[in-house]
């Protein structure tokens, strides 16, 4: 845990250290669509009056980001989304026994494999976002920096709604994770009894990773509220990609069960902190993203394509 913190350091000073160089040069007014709820009155790059943020914040809008999701995925023009969606998971269905099978053996058998694998799993634990939130709220505090202040509070609220949605879902599908089904092929339980879920969880929670919806829907509302930074995105969906990697190789999740968890995170990430588009090019889909076995010899590893 300590080189998780100790990288959280260095990318936070990174973060702040170039989004005050950014600041001093200029201001930048960020303009959403009134159709999309985000969780700041305005935000006004460098201005501390720009925002109107307050503690609690991030737990009494979570009704209000659950209703979003639930809106934005009953909508029509969803459908080509879900499609992909289905698409790319049952495809991955094909190959998850072999594809843990294969990471698991390099997880076991190699321990520098193992020390990264739990390093990016470690990125993808709850505490870990909560202690990023709170180095944004230091920093925001100390400095005067709305942004950070308004960043802090995004992620929280981030990862309590995502949560939540991951959760249900988690008690609605109740498929088994890799390390349960060691000598069988995975199966799924739909709607355990909250009893039987929580006397072992492994036998149920594999569907849709919760790990890497967190990371994604963190890291989602850190490029959201810092634009500017180029370097966010193509560094952290290699860290996303690490993460998924991780996760089969500890035998925690299929490779399938991470697309869903992706575009959860990803969706409620700009429900709660907007991208700066226009209201037509705001539509939260799955398009700009995506997964796919990569097979190289006897080796198999995750595949993850971004579209700028």
């Amino acid at each position: 845990m300590s080189k998780s913190i100790l990288f959280i350091l260095i990318l936070f000073f990174e973060i702040h250290g170039s989004a005050g160089a950014a600041a001093s040069s200029q201001d930048t007014a960020k303009v959403v669509p009134d159709s999309i709820k985000i969780s700041s009155n305005s935000t006004i790059r460098g201005n501390n009056n720009g925002l109107d943020i307050e503690w609690y914040q991030m737990v009494t809008e979570i009704p209000r980001d659950e209703y979003s999701f639930f809106r934005n995925s009953f909508q029509i023009s969803q459908i080509p989304t879900y499609g992909s969606l289905a698409l790319i998971t049952g495809s991955l269905m094909k190959v998850d026994r072999y594809g843990w099978k294969v990471n698991n053996h390099l997880y076991e058998k190699s321990n520098s494999y193992r020390t990264a694998s739990n390093l990016f799993v470690d990125m993808g634990n709850g505490s870990f976002h909560f202690l990023l939130s709170g180095l944004f709220a230091s920093y925001g505090l100390i400095c005067t920096d709305p942004c950070a202040l308004k960043t802090a509070s995004d992620i929280g609220e981030a990862v309590l709604s995502t949560g939540l949605m991951v959760q249900v879902l988690k008690h609605v599908t109740g498929r088994e994770s890799p390390a349960y089904a060691l000598n069988s092929k995975w199966k799924w339980k739909f709607f355990p009894s909250i009893e039987e879920y929580q006397k072992d969880q492994s036998k149920y929670y594999s569907f849709p990773s919760g790990h890497l919806a967190s990371a994604a829907a963190t890291l989602t509302v850190i490029m959201n509220n810092y634009p500017e930074i180029t370097w966010l995105k193509p560094a952290g969906y290699t860290v996303l990609g690490g993460l998924g990697i991780g996760l089969v190789s500890k035998g925690m999740h299929w490779y399938s069960d991470l697309p869903c968890g992706y575009f959860i995170g990803y969706t409620m990430g700009n429900i709660i902190c907007p991208e700066l588009k226009s209201p037509a090019e705001n539509i939260l889909n799955l398009s700009q993203m995506s997964f796919g076995p990569e097979i190289y010899g006897k080796k198999i590893g995750l595949q993850a394509g971004y579209s700028f």
